[in-house]
């Protein structure tokens, strides 16, 4: 069954074929060219061929191709093909036979198969030279570019999504993509529906055979279609194809194309087409090669035009450039593919100027003569008709020159001379132009015009009809019409001229004559006859004006008085509409006080008799604004004076006071003196009573504040200060190493407790500080590992208690500083581990810290605090870091409530996020992320004083307090660390000490009767000529009073109560101060005798360091034993310790030392002044302590050599 249904579609199609085949129409030839000779030579087997042959088939296709192929009737085949066919069927001898088939495929398989012996075709670029052989073209033929009419106004641009009109067999998409990339092609079966889709506005160009669009143009759309561009002027056109099994016919046929003479293809192109030669294309203006450079950098040339020059240069409607000169350009540019673009002038002078002043290349159209070529070079003119005189259309015009008065002409024609010395007697009137010239001659303003003969034909059949006419012609000279062009363009001149010279006579013929014609666009005539237009204008307005505007004053009379009087009622009712419509108390009042006029507002206000109030002027002492009056008679008094006076004022309105800030602006009479006044005022009671209820709030809240500072201030003082002596001495308790265990127990948890008192007043300051927002980070570089262990060995106490295991993991890879706060930072570790410890009942505390790096370099710490300890109930969790809240575990612990809030502000403040995850039973799982900064470890700089400050010496220590727990405390920590202590009560007393001894360091409580510590330090900076350290100790732990006390010249202030670990440190600092103040130490050799201790020990340098070390530490006991000796004004175990200092001397051979230790020992036996024995004393100390650093200078150089 398939191989049926196949076999039948085969045979379908060779029957389609078959029937295809049969369809051409036999077509009889046509032409109008008489049979002529041809010389050309055959070979007489081409002759006996063509013998033989007798009859040739020709296949033509539709659709119509004019002017090659036309039927004007249905069999009669005619057209430029007809022609070159019936001529070499003549010359060959034989007969022609024309079949017409219903397109080019069928055609070409009539000529594959034999129907026909050649076709004729039209297409250029789709023949398959494998397949066929072509002849020569039969006539020469172009590929152009049609639009609409702007090629003289514009260049050609390649646009994008242009619409490019092609016919079906005519070249291939790909060829006008070279041209246009861009553009969008449509195909049509005939030239005649493509050009009429680009007349119409379907499309914008037409891409097509020049001879075809030439024909179809000139007889359909001369005045909206014009040749834009010749885009090929290849060897292209007509031709014969044949089959290329055929060797004889191609060859005779080539032959007689070859052998018809120029004349006869010029003779039958013509026949066909009046328009541009087909014969252009076959060759090109012999240009040289400075003409070609300057065609190929100047593509568009200006053209200056006289609009109103009819019929050579006009504008029509559009503004587009037409006449002879536009079609002569045209011409011009499908020789030298320039374009041209219009410019306007509107007389002969205007023209000149803008071509001098490069405003336009060249000018259009212009009457050669002597005095113009002075300027310009002329061109050889493209038409020369000759001058005539233009005059009236009546009998009694003149018919000559001779019986002319007054003749118009254009400045500069070439008459102008010649009608001086012929006809002197007439008046020449220069005329800018030859239209004005004719419009003059029909107002009679002059007897006749000088025109050029089509010019004066033109405008009289279209413009001045039955009004003027040519009377004669004006002497035997022609009007040379040319281009102009400037001196300084030869170039352009030479190309003007060779492009004029390659178009035909014949051409330029047929230009005239299609202009002798009606022009379907007039004239735009303003520039004619605008001047008159404005005279008869400006009279006609003028008239009018006058007219209408007598009649507007007589009514104006009539209803200015009812206008007036409506305009007067209108303003009465608008004002007191106002007047009574405001809000505020508004009133008018004259010179003597008499209230004119008042608002309804002001009727309000008063409470008063009305009638009552109506009698009384503000003069009267009876009148509620009487006040006012007395400031209304200072602005009377004083006419310079503010123009606004506002006063502020009690009155009363019947009812109760009221406050009013009144206002007044004086008004003036018609003789420039104030009249009267408009006064208002606003009532502020309510305002004022606001403001008072304000600024009474305001102070209740500032002495709120003030209440709680002093609040704070006192619980600060009052209650540290006593729980500080407690706590510090409890500590001196713990730290004794004599105190027995049993008893460690009791004093440790007293111990505890007033530390955790202690605590619970520093969160509710610092909790107060956050919220006044006075709590101010201190953040430096501090070492990684410092960060969390300090804080852990803190707690491991308290966890073993508790049998908890308390553990750290701090991430190896960690930098080795980080810019932070690390005293806040321990303060919201101490918090989360204290409150694990505190709710954790059994299991664990795990706290871990790393570092996360971030992108930009800089890293986040994280630190985790979790225990397996009650938990949070999810209900508390919203709330837990809200001050003074707990949840129902913490409610049965000991605490404020404000640790966590505490560190949830302090997190904040270092730009960190904490959060909470939290199960009832399981534990909670706290993290904190904190943004640091950090870098390597930076080595710090440390001076030679490491053994010294390693063991630290003792200082003279004045310690000034007026509470006797405190004072025993501090001078109990200073001894228990080795330092010789000095006690005062009160700054006066402390005053008096300073005077009598040489103090290294003072701590000074801050708060004390009869002289203060403020005052005390004050005092010694004034007095002292020496440097010392002074120290502040308050229980007002506020960081406000800490700036206020150092402002006063103190070097640190300390809040109590001061641990034994702190104030060591503090006292390092101070030592190494003291250190660097004193003076440069004496070497060792200036002091001792070295020579003698090298010989005593047999110069043995360990021994040596030995015997000095050994003296070094004694010394340093009886220094200590001194101080200790000196508080207790112990003369005679003072007297013992200088004997034992001396005799230590004695042996190094330090005679200096060992005489003054002997010295003081004996005062000291004898002496009751214990004062002065103080005084020496210190000097004395001061001395062996220099020996002592003697000794450790020489024992640390002796092991550095």
């Amino acid at each position: 069954m398939p191989k049926l249904w196949i076999l039948g579609c085969v045979v379908f199609c060779l029957f389609c074929n078959a029937v295809r085949a049969e369809s051409p129409q036999l077509m009889k030839v046509f032409s109008r060219e008489a049979p002529i000779q041809l010389e050309f030579e055959l070979n007489d087997k081409d002759w006996r061929w063509l013998g033989k042959k007798q009859e040739i088939k020709v296949a033509v296709y539709d659709p119509k191709n004019p002017p090659f192929a036309l039927l004007l009737e249905p069999d009669i085949f005619e057209g430029i093909a007809a022609d070159y066919t019936l001529l070499i069927a003549h010359s060959l001898g034989v007969r022609v036979k024309v079949l017409r088939y219903p397109d080019r495929d069928a055609a070409i398989d009539g000529l594959n198969q034999g129907q026909v012996d050649m076709l004729i075709d039209y297409a250029n670029d789709i023949t398959d030279e494998t397949e066929f052989k072509a002849s020569i073209p039969f006539t020469p033929d172009a590929i152009a570019l049609v639009g609409r009419e702007e090629v003289l106004t514009q260049d050609l641009k390649k646009p994008q999504n242009i619409r490019i009109a092609l016919l079906d067999d005519f070249l291939s998409d790909e060829w006008v993509a070279k041209y246009y990339p861009q553009a969008k092609t449509v195909r049509y079966t005939s030239p005649a529906t493509a050009l009429s889709s680009v007349a119409f506005g379907n499309n914008d160009y037409f891409i097509g055979s020049f001879a075809t669009v030439s024909y179809l143009v000139e007889r359909n759309y001369d005045n909206l279609l014009s040749v834009a561009k010749i885009l090929s002027t290849e060897e292209t056109g007509p031709h014969f194809l044949f089959r290329t099994d055929e060797k004889v016919l191609p060859h005779t046929v080539n032959t007689v194309l070859a052998a018809i003479p120029p004349a006869q293809r010029k003779a039958i192109s013509h026949q066909w087409s009046s328009g541009s030669d087909l014969w252009q294309f076959q060759s090109r203006l012999a240009l040289t090669e400075r003409e070609q450079r300057w065609l190929d950098q100047n593509r568009e040339v200006r053209v200056v035009i006289n609009p109103l020059y009819a019929p050579f240069t006009m504008l029509d409607s559009n503004g587009q450039f037409y006449g002879i000169s536009a079609d002569v350009l045209r011409l011009i540019h499908l020789r030298t593919g320039l374009h041209f673009k219009a410019v306007e002038a509107d007389n002969v002078a205007e023209m000149f100027q803008k071509v001098s002043q490069n405003e336009g290349d060249l000018i259009a159209a212009m009457s050669y003569s002597d005095e113009r070529d002075k300027h310009l070079i002329f061109t050889r003119p493209y038409i020369q008709p000759p001058f005539v005189l233009i005059v009236k259309n009546s009998t009694t015009a003149p018919k000559g020159l001779s019986e002319v008065k007054t003749l118009a002409i254009t400045p500069g024609n070439s008459l102008w001379e010649w009608i001086k010395t012929e006809y002197p007697q007439i008046k020449l009137v220069k005329a800018e132009n030859a239209s004005l010239a004719m419009q003059w001659v029909k107002e009679k303003k002059v007897d006749g015009a000088v025109h050029n003969l089509i010019g004066a034909n033109y405008m009289i059949d279209s413009y001045f009809r039955h009004e003027l006419k040519i009377a004669t012609r004006i002497g035997d000279n022609l009007s040379h019409i040319s281009f102009a062009v400037q001196r300084d363009e030869p170039e352009l001149y030479s190309i003007l001229n060779k492009a004029l010279a390659d178009i035909s006579p014949r051409d330029i013929s047929m230009i005239a004559y299609k202009w002798q014609g009606t022009p379907a666009v007039k004239l735009n005539t303003w520039t004619v006859y605008r001047r008159e237009f404005y005279w008869l204008a400006g009279i006609f307005v003028a008239l009018v004006l006058i007219s209408l505007s007598w009649n507007y004053y007589l009514r104006q009379k009539m209803s200015t008085r009812k206008k007036a009087q409506l305009k007067l009622k209108e303003q009465v009712e608008f004002r007191e509409t106002l007047f009574n419509s405001m809000l505020v108390p508004v009133y008018v009042v004259d010179r003597e006080g008499n209230i004119l006029s008042r608002n309804q507002a002001w009727e309000d206000f008063f409470k008063l008799d009305k009638k009552h109030l109506d009698k009384l002027a503000l003069t009267s002492s009876l009148h509620p604004l009487a006040i006012v009056y007395s400031t209304l008679q200072e602005m009377l008094n004083d006419p310079y004076g503010p123009l606004l006076l506002r006063h502020r004022y009690t009155i009363k309105n019947g009812d109760e006071m009221c406050v009013i800030i009144h206002q007044a602006v004086p008004y003036m009479g018609i003789n420039g003196e104030v009249v009267g006044f408009i006064c208002s005022w606003q009532d502020i009671t309510e305002h004022e009573a606001l403001l008072l209820e304000l600024s009474s709030a305001r102070e209740r809240a500032e002495q709120a504040s003030r209440t709680k500072s002093t609040f704070l201030a006192t619980m600060s003082h009052e209650i540290r200060t006593p729980i500080s002596a407690i706590i510090g001495l409890l500590e001196l308790t713990v730290t004794n190493k004599t105190f027995t265990q049993t008893d460690m127990e009791a004093v440790q948890v007293a111990y505890e407790s007033a530390k955790s008192l202690m605590d619970l007043i520093g969160e509710i300051l610092d909790m107060a500080k956050i919220e006044s927002g006075e709590l101010e980070l201190a953040p430096k570089w501090t070492d990684f590992d410092e960060l969390v262990q300090p804080i852990v060995r803190v707690f491991e106490g308290l966890a073993r208690q508790k049998n908890l295991t308390l553990s750290s993991h701090i991430d190896a890879r960690h930098p080795d500083e980080i810019f932070i706060d690390p005293m806040r930072l321990h303060q919201v570790l101490s918090n989360l581990i204290s409150n694990a410890i505190k709710f954790t009942e059994q299991g664990s505390i795990e706290i871990g810290m790393k570092c996360l790096r971030k992108k930009d370099q800089h890293m986040v710490l994280e630190l985790v605090v979790s225990d397996t300890g009650v938990g949070i109930a999810e209900e508390d969790q919203g709330q837990i870091f809200t001050p003074y809240k707990q949840s129902d575990a913490g409610k049965m612990q000991v605490g404020t409530g404000l640790g966590l809030a505490i560190c949830m502000q302090l997190v904040k403040m270092m730009g960190g996020v904490i959060t909470l995850r939290s199960e009832q039973g399981k534990g909670t799982h706290i993290t904190v992320h904190l943004p640091v900064e950090h870098r390597q470890f930076q080595p710090v700089s440390v001076e030679s004083v490491t053994m010294a400050a390693d063991r630290m010496q003792p200082l003279s220590i004045l310690a000034v307090d007026d509470h006797p727990a405190n004072r025993l405390l501090l001078k109990s920590q200073l001894t228990r660390l080795g330092h010789f202590v000095m006690e005062a009560e009160n700054g006066e007393q402390a005053l008096q000490l300073w005077r009598k001894h040489d103090f290294d360091l003072v701590v000074t409580d801050c708060n004390m009767p009869i002289m203060d510590g403020m005052t005390l330090t004050r005092l010694l900076r004034q007095e002292t000529t020496r440097p010392v350290t002074i120290f502040g100790l308050t229980a007002n732990a506020q960081a406000e009073e800490r700036a206020r006390y150092l402002a006063e010249g103190m070097d640190d202030c300390l809040f109590k109560p001061l641990q034994l670990a702190q104030l060591k440190t503090l006292l390092n600092t101070v030592f190494r101060h003291v250190v660097q103040n004193k003076p440069v130490q004496k070497q060792l050799a200036s002091l001792v005798d070295l020579g003698a201790l090298r010989h005593l020990v047999n110069d043995n340098t360990e021994l040596l360091h030995q015997l000095l070390l050994t003296t070094h530490n004694e010394n340093m006991k009886d220094i200590q034993q001194a101080r200790l000796l000196i508080e207790k004004q112990d003369n005679a175990g003072l007297a013992h310790c200088f004997h034992r200092m001396a005799g230590a001397a004695q042996i190094l051979g330090a005679s200096g030392v060992e005489r003054h230790c002997r010295e003081l020992e004996n005062y000291a036996e004898n002496t009751a002044d214990f004062e002065l024995l103080c005084q020496r004393s210190s000097q004395v100390l001061e001395l062996v302590m220099q020996l002592n650093n003697a000794i450790e200078d020489f024992i640390a150089n002796e092991k550095a050599d």
